[in-house]
C-alpha cells in the first residue's frame, strides 16, 4: 500500500494559517502502514499536535468572533434603545403639539364666532346710527322751521300790535 498524504488530509479539514508557528511534519519519510515504528509514533503525536494547535486557535478565533458578536450585538441594542427612546420623545412631542393645535384651532374658531358676532353688533349700531342721524336731522329741520313760523308769528304779533297800542290810545283820547 502506498502512504498516505495525511498533511493533505489535514489541510483539508483544518486549514492552517501563514503565521503558524507549527510545520506540518514530512511523513513522505515514514514507512508505508505495515510498519508500526517509532518514526510512526512520532508522526503520529505530530499530527495530533498540530491538530490540537489548530484547534486551540479556532478555538481562540472563534471565542474573539463571539465576543465581537456580542459588542456589536450589544452597541447595537444601545443605539436601538436610544432610537427607541428618540421615537417616543417625537411621539410624545407630536401628541403635544398635536393638541396644542386643537387648542389654537379651538380657539381661532371661537375668536371667528366672536368676530362674526361683533360685526353683527356693529352693522346693527351703525343702522341705529344712521337712523338717529336721520331723526336728528329731521328735528333740526322740523325746529328750524318751528323757528321760522315763530318768528313770523312774533313778526306778525309785532306788527300788529303797534296798530293796536296806537288804537287803544285813540279809544282812550276819546
Amino acid at each position: 500500500m502506498d502512504s498516505l498524504d495525511l498533511d493533505q488530509v489535514i489541510d483539508e479539514i483544518i486549514p492552517r494559517d501563514q503565521n503558524s508557528k507549527s510545520r506540518p511534519v514530512d511523513l513522505t519519510l515514514r514507512p508505508t502502514l505495515n510498519g508500526h515504528g517509532a518514526e510512526d509514533v512520532d508522526a503520529a503525536l505530530a499530527l495530533v499536535s498540530e491538530a490540537a494547535e489548530a484547534i486551540r486557535k479556532l478555538e481562540e478565533q472563534s471565542a474573539q468572533a463571539v465576543a465581537r458578536a456580542h459588542s456589536a450585538a450589544n452597541a447595537v441594542m444601545e443605539k436601538l434603545e436610544r432610537t427607541v427612546e428618540r421615537a417616543e420623545r417625537a411621539e410624545s412631542a407630536l401628541r403635544q403639539a398635536e393638541i396644542e393645535i386643537n387648542e389654537l384651532t379651538a380657539n381661532a374658531m371661537q375668536a371667528h364666532e366672536d368676530l362674526e358676532m361683533l360685526r353683527s353688533v356693529l352693522a346693527a349700531r351703525e343702522n341705529d346710527l344712521a337712523s338717529m342721524e336721520n331723526r336728528a336731522e329731521a328735528a333740526e329741520k322740523r325746529a328750524e322751521e318751528a323757528n321760522a313760523a315763530i318768528q313770523r308769528i312774533v313778526g306778525a304779533i309785532r306788527t300788529q300790535l303797534p296798530v293796536s297800542a296806537d288804537a287803544d290810545a285813540d279809544s282812550d283820547q276819546h
